[in-house]
């Protein structure tokens, strides 16, 4: 089998459309012993894939695609339309609105829109941008891997394993040689990873770009952050600016600790929660805020009575939604657009530009606005709209950036640099993009980040070390044959779950939610939570919980990080710039000399809020 495997991975690995993902593997071993007792460490190894992305060309991806020496101009952060607005920006959101209120009241929205002739107006759906086609994913699991890539030593160790080892590609030893036999030389290579990957590719670029064999300078890799650890981190902004209030005294309803404890959640501490677990609670809390919302717009519009008693039950509300037209049903959805999800909204001001003095609103605002921009870039890895995670880029850098979320800050600095026609070509930004996305089943609505690929099948990795790790067989005995087996095990469950008609979802039961929810959206209405207060009506509450302005924060550093940025840059020599011959021989003599002030990564870098620059 041994010999199977490896003949599958050197034949991907001549076929220019493969990529790679690569990412950590921590297990815990147990040793028992019946004199020392139980001994438990953690084991580092690392796990890889090798995925073919169609949307490669088929002549694959050149070095002279990318220029290591161009820089980032931050004025085309500030003019981006995911930072500076556009139409699109507001269709966006108004999807989420219409989403959330269908998903709450589905048979009432669909009677509104139930009659759709010939220009009828329209249900508020998500614009389409750039949607890569279905397509199932053709993709295969390396050997095992027994090097830690959360250290820079062990990347060394992982590039060798995956490259010259299982993948078989040639390295000339003597620059002298030969050029033919180097399969270095003009292919570039695309490697996905989380931050800590794409930050050590980096570092071991620079560290080696002195070096004599293309092999060693890695002009052919190129490394890509991910998109689920990407979201992963987007949610724990979420976690740190709405929590809970930092003064317990205060007046805090829009936070995630009070979402928990009306709906009786378990989660205990921001410290312990669970990506599976957060990702719905932020998501159902920006469903029954919304509905509040809603609510309070159709009461304005005298199409919902609501008073003492009125509001009984959700039967209630979905009727009264039900007699709504289409066009009633838009023009409340922009006005809950108008009062909760533009700029004026998120420093506290009405759709008229007045200021208002009710801070839990405007902070409610702001949870619904970074939590509606994690709801985006999860539709838009969902449905592989490539052209919508392009937009969602430079958002995404002045929110990480004012939430003190550094490391990511930079790693999506490095994702708009790659993203940029001075640094790549158009056929290798495209690349970037479509290659992080995969698709297991091939349907419309299964794509996932190709890190949360590797994750799954990571887990499967994980439960056959549980299963089957004992005294006489190891860890690393086990590591060897899962990672050999994990392809081919997956592929036999499925067969043998087919042929004998008994399918074992791997989903997770969902319990339902949408009175909860509704339950939710009903205490804010009732509390007059939905809508800006007067002065008279907080005057007597000792304070508010007050939620901090990330966005602008993260205006207002974004030109100091560009240029700390701009600074850590890999800074080549004129024989490793845009456009130089590889097949010339190197001016070897005084290179050192040259390479000690060009490639010195400090050079005027002013310090920064993080102990590394991208760790």
């Amino acid at each position: 089998m041994l010999t199977l495997i490896q003949a599958q991975l050197r034949r991907l690995a001549r076929n220019p459309q493969a990529v790679i993902v690569y990412d950590n593997f921590n297990f815990k071993d147990t040793k028992r012993d019946e004199d020392t007792g139980n001994v438990a460490g953690m084991v580092s190894l690392t796990t890889a894939a090798i995925v073919i992305c169609p949307q490669i060309p088929l002549s694959g991806l050149n070095q002279s695609m990318h220029n290591a020496t161009a820089r980032l101009d931050v004025s085309d952060i500030y003019k981006a339309p995911g930072v500076a607005g556009d139409d699109y920006t507001a269709d966006i959101t108004r999807s989420l609105i219409a989403d959330a209120i269908k998903r709450i009241h589905s048979d009432a929205v669909g009677q509104v829109f139930s009659d759709q002739g010939s220009g009828a107006i329209s249900f508020p759906t998500m614009p389409v941008f750039e949607v890569l086609p279905p397509r199932k994913t053709e993709f295969w699991q390396f050997g095992s891997i027994h090097h830690d890539e959360g250290s820079i030593e062990g990347t060394y160790g992982v590039h060798e394993s995956i490259f010259l080892d299982q993948l078989g590609l040639r390295a000339r030893e003597d620059p002298q040689r030969g050029l033919g036999s180097d399969d270095f030389l003009t292919r570039l290579w695309l490697v996905h990873g989380d931050q800590l990957t794409a930050h050590h590719i980096r570092s071991v670029k620079r560290d080696q770009a002195r070096a004599l064999r293309p092999y060693d300078r890695r002009r052919w890799l190129l490394g890509v952050p991910s998109w689920f650890h990407i979201q992963m981190n987007l949610l724990n902004t979420v976690l740190q600016t709405h929590w809970s209030a930092p003064n317990r005294r205060d007046e805090a309803h829009h936070t995630i600790q009070a979402d928990i404890t009306l709906w009786g959640r378990s989660q205990s501490s921001r410290e312990k929660a669970k990506y599976h677990q957060m990702e719905p609670l932020v998501a159902q809390g920006f469903t029954a805020r919304v509905a509040a919302l809603f609510y309070t717009a159709m009461q304005r519009a005298g199409l919902l009575v609501i008073g003492a008693g009125s509001v009984q039950d959700l039967d209630t509300v979905s009727a009264a939604i039900s007699l709504l037209t289409p066009g009633q049903f838009v023009a409340l959805v922009e006005e809950v657009y108008q009062a909760a999800f533009t700029l004026p909204a998120w420093r506290g001001r009405t759709a008229t530009q007045e200021q208002h003095h009710d801070v839990e609103f405007r902070t409610m605002c702001r949870y619904l606005q970074e939590v509606g921009l994690f709801l985006t870039v999860r539709h838009a890895v969902k449905h592989a709209d490539i052209g919508l995670l392009r937009r969602l880029v430079d958002p995404l850098i002045v929110c990480f950036f004012g939430a003190s979320q550094h490391n990511y800050g930079y790693e999506m600095l490095y994702y708009r640099w790659s993203l940029s026609t001075n640094t790549n070509d158009p056929g290798l930004q495209r690349a970037i993009l479509a290659s992080g996305i995969v698709n297991w089943p091939g349907r419309a609505t299964t794509h996932k980040a190709i890190d949360l690929m590797l994750e799954h099948l990571n887990c499967a990795c994980k439960i056959e070390l549980k299963c089957y790790k004992n005294s006489t067989h190891d860890i690393d005995t086990i590591f060897n044959r899962v990672c050999l087996c994990n392809t081919w095990t997956r592929a036999l469950r499925r067969r043998m779950e087919d042929s004998f008609g008994e399918y074992m979802p791997g989903a997770h039961t969902v319990a339902e939610v949408i009175p909860a929810m509704f339950l939710l959206s009903c205490k804010i209405l009732t509390d007059g939570l939905a809508s800006p207060r007067s002065e008279e009506d907080i005057a007597n509450y000792a304070g508010f919980f007050d939620s901090f302005d990330i966005f602008s924060v993260g205006m207002q550093v974004l030109a100091e990080k560009v240029d700390n940025f701009n600074a850590t840059l890999d800074v080549y020599p004129s024989y490793l710039a845009e456009g130089s011959d590889p097949t010339v021989p190197m001016d070897i003599d005084g290179m050192e000399e040259r390479a000690d002030d060009v490639l010195d990564p400090t050079a005027g870098m002013e310090p920064v809020d993080s102990l590394d620059q991208f760790g």
